[in-house]
């Protein structure tokens, strides 16, 4: 990037000027006379085209040909795709009559995209449409939901070994599919942002870096719901199952419940205040609960061979189920860390104490 100093100059009674950088004009063939556009940024900058403004025409529909889709999953991946960069009218055609496997494919996609209706349908044919208003959805305010939803399937999980019941983990797995098509709202909530200044403000998103990192934080709450409903099942198998919890074994797995709590709490709480101090504590609970697990996967018996007769498979499980809960934490560090990056733009330098 070429910077350059000039002087601000008086023009007439009340008009100022800068002279405009010579080799610039003339690789652009500006003349005396010539129009240039002004844009004013959030940082208080100007921008300056050559000639007049011109709104950038939005290609917001798509055809998808049945015929290209012959993979399984893949005309779900398409309406999903084409819904996240944008597209409102999604057209769904086919030579020949589309088979029920891919209508189901369809449906699936559809409802499990926030806004999307099939308004028209036949044979060969479907025509969704997306009638979401961008700016009615907040960026904030989606994080939230998404932490709120995650938050609520950490509390079922836990309760799945404690209380047992396969209808805990039905819910989880509710959530799980309501935490998705959040995810995908927050993505393509972020693309219009970068694409429309107008749509970037009215999400709250004024500052490009902050697109980047709440693209992070959304993606690693998906991951956490993904993570919490393969928990949830393993606890209930737990819970249903002939294996015989220690008191010692309770005890640790309520530890391991109330520091992973406290720092879901911490983590989501320093990430909307932007409060790097909340997060370096929690990156320190982080810590603690990777060595939690550690001590319950030591309480949980080995065997080695199938010809033991003291095998057991539930054991096995058990130690299992414990990789996504050191996963789900890492997701939490993660968005730990990016606090600490964004308190650190946010304070220009200066840190305040305890």
């Amino acid at each position: 990037m070429e910077i350059e100093t000039r002087k601000v100059q008086k023009l007439g009674y009340s008009s100022l000027g800068i002279s405009l950088p010579k080799d610039w004009a003339e690789g652009l063939r500006l003349t005396p006379g010539a129009m240039v556009t002004v844009m004013r940024e959030e940082d208080g900058s100007l921008r300056i085209r050559a000639g007049l403004f011109q709104q950038p025409v939005e290609q917001s529909e798509c055809i998808i040909d049945v015929e290209s889709c012959d993979v399984p999953g893949s005309l779900h991946r398409l309406i999903t795709g084409s819904y996240v960069v944008g597209r409102n009218t999604i057209r769904i055609r086919s030579r020949e009559e589309i088979d029920p496997e891919q209508l189901q494919e369809i449906h699936d996609a559809v409802k499990r995209l926030t806004g999307l209706t099939i308004v028209n349908q036949g044979s060969t044919f479907v025509t969704i449409e997306n009638f979401a208003e961008p700016t009615r959805f907040p960026i904030e305010g989606l994080i939230r939901r998404l932490h709120y939803l995650t938050a609520r399937m950490e509390k079922l999980s836990f309760d799945c070994v404690i209380v047992g019941g396969s209808g805990l983990a039905d819910e989880v797995k509710r959530l799980e599919e309501e935490v998705d098509r959040l995810y995908w709202l927050v993505v393509r909530q972020l693309l219009l942002a970068i694409k429309d200044r107008t749509v970037a403000s009215s999400v709250g998103e004024t500052e490009p870096r902050r697109i980047v990192e709440d693209r992070v934080v959304a993606s690693e709450l998906e991951n956490i719901g993904d993570l919490w409903r393969v928990v949830a099942r393993a606890f209930t198998d737990l819970g249903d199952s002939r294996y015989k919890k220690s008191k010692d074994f309770i005890r640790v797995i309520q530890d391991l419940r109330q520091l992973l709590e406290n720092q879901i709490e911490t983590t989501m709480n320093a990430f909307f205040g932007q409060d790097w101090i909340l997060a370096n504590a929690s990156l320190e609970t982080h810590g603690k609960v990777m060595e939690t697990s550690k001590q319950l996967e030591a309480l949980v018996p080995i065997q080695k061979t199938m010809k033991d007769p003291s095998f057991c498979t539930t054991c096995i499980s058990v130690r299992e189920m414990l990789t996504p809960i050191a996963q789900i934490s890492g997701h939490y560090a993660t968005i730990s860390q990016i606090t600490i990056n964004r308190a650190l733009q946010a304070t220009e330098g200066v840190l305040p104490s305890k």
